[in-house]
């Protein structure tokens, strides 16, 4: 029973302490790495320089990932804080390509019908070294993540 409440307790605590905290130093090394890596590319593969704010926030909906915004020709990428805790690889490895692949089709001047994760879409964030490139989480990657951190 002591360890159960002393579980419970760990866990509430460190819910609390990452809601209340910026991501760690060793994240936001990872995420600087990740969207320099994709700033190249998108130059060297597109001859194109622009500044993208990419921005953690934690005021997003838990089941959102991240989110590029194009408004009066402004592109921002946002990422879900949240989404770190549970899968960083995935965050990193993934979403950070897959959101600067839209900026791109934003940059190209495409119209994106419906959600925006066309086949031009998918092309760049497959040129922008996304691994899988898909319009939805997969859920399987996170959990195989997941497993491997209690192992």
């Amino acid at each position: 029973m002591a360890v159960a409440m002393l579980y419970l307790l760990f866990n509430w605590y460190d819910k609390k302490y990452f809601k209340q905290n910026p991501i760690s130093a060793k994240i936001q090394e990872r995420v600087f790495k990740a969207e320099q890596k994709v700033l190249a590319l998108i130059y060297n593969k597109f001859h194109i320089q622009r500044h993208i704010p990419l921005i953690i926030s934690d005021e997003f909906h838990s089941n959102l990932y991240g989110l590029t915004s194009y408004k009066d020709k402004n592109i921002k990428i946002y990422l879900n804080k949240k989404r770190f805790k549970e899968s960083e690889n995935y965050m990193i490895e993934e979403v950070i390509p897959h959101e600067y692949a839209h900026a791109m089709v934003f940059l190209l001047g495409e119209k994106a019908p419906g959600d925006g994760h066309t086949a031009l879409w998918q092309k760049i964030c497959l040129e922008l070294e996304g691994k899988e490139c898909i319009q939805y989480v997969d859920n399987e990657t996170i959990i195989r993540e997941k497993m491997n951190s209690f192992f």
